[in-house]
Formats: C-alpha cells, sequence, structure tokens
C-alpha cells in the first residue's frame, strides 16, 4: 500500500507569503515508520539558524496532533511525547490512503520536545564572517 502524503507550513516573513500555501506532495510506501519519515521530511521547511518547527499530524495546527519538533541546530528530530516513531504511516491514514502534515513555525526559544541541544549541528555562516572581518580589523 502506498500513502500519498502532502506537507503544508506556515510563512515565516511577509515575503514568504507571496509564495504560499506552500504544499508539498509525496507518495510513500505505507510501511514506512513515522520516525524514518519524519527524518526524511525534516529538510522540508526552511533550515534557518534559531529555527524550530513543530509538525502536526492534521492539515493544520488546530485539528492535528503535534508529532515531532525540527530544527538545523539540532542532530535529528525530537518526537513528542505520545508520538510513537515505529508506527507505520498506513496505520495513520485515512482509508483512501492520504496523510497532511503541517509545520508550525516558532522563532527560537525553548524547544517543547526535549532539552536544549548543547552541541548545535548547524554553524553560523554570519557569526563566521563577522569573526573573521574583526580578525582581520585588528
Amino acid at each position: 500500500m502506498t500513502v500519498k502524503v502532502l506537507l503544508t507550513r506556515d510563512s515565516v516573513c511577509m515575503g514568504d507569503d507571496c509564495d504560499a500555501p506552500h504544499q508539498q506532495d509525496a507518495t510513500f510506501d505505507g510501511a514506512t515508520t513515522l520516525g524514518d519519515f519524519v527524518n526524511r521530511v525534516a529538510g522540508y521547511p526552511l533550515r534557518m539558524r534559531g529555527a524550530r518547527w513543530v509538525m502536526f499530524l492534521g492539515w493544520n495546527r488546530a485539528e492535528g496532533s503535534p508529532i515531532a519538533e525540527i530544527s538545523p541546530e539540532w542532530a535529528s528530530p525530537r518526537f513528542m511525547a505520545g508520538a510513537d516513531p515505529l508506527l507505520p504511516l498506513a496505520s495513520l491514514a485515512a482509508t483512501d490512503g492520504d496523510l497532511s502534515f503541517f509545520f508550525q513555525y516558532h522563532s527560537g526559544g525553548v524547544p517543547l520536545a526535549g532539552p536544549p541541544d548543547p552541541d548545535p549541528t548547524a554553524l553560523d555562516p554570519l557569526a563566521s564572517r563577522l569573526a573573521l572581518w574583526l580578525a582581520e580589523r585588528r
């Protein structure tokens, strides 16, 4: 069985609104686990330093259930309490085999799922350039 997945996300600024709605369709094998799926789509939302994305099962955050939290600063997504990463996608899909996921944007702040990451994986290119510029001026 295959599962048709619709991904959509919040806009992060007025310029991003011009491209809304931010939809992407994909098809997955129904046996794909929720954990594998979340890891595969973790790059869908914009990868901005300090951004946190909460992934909801459902068309929007009002009707959906929070599944995971994603940040480009973390090595991997963090699953919310009660979300089982071993569930196959087919068990979450409606009878027609369709699933919708919504990504809600949060700027900075404390993660909703787990402690802050003590070792961020994403380097800040602006900070690196600023440090180099300052070093050259001395």
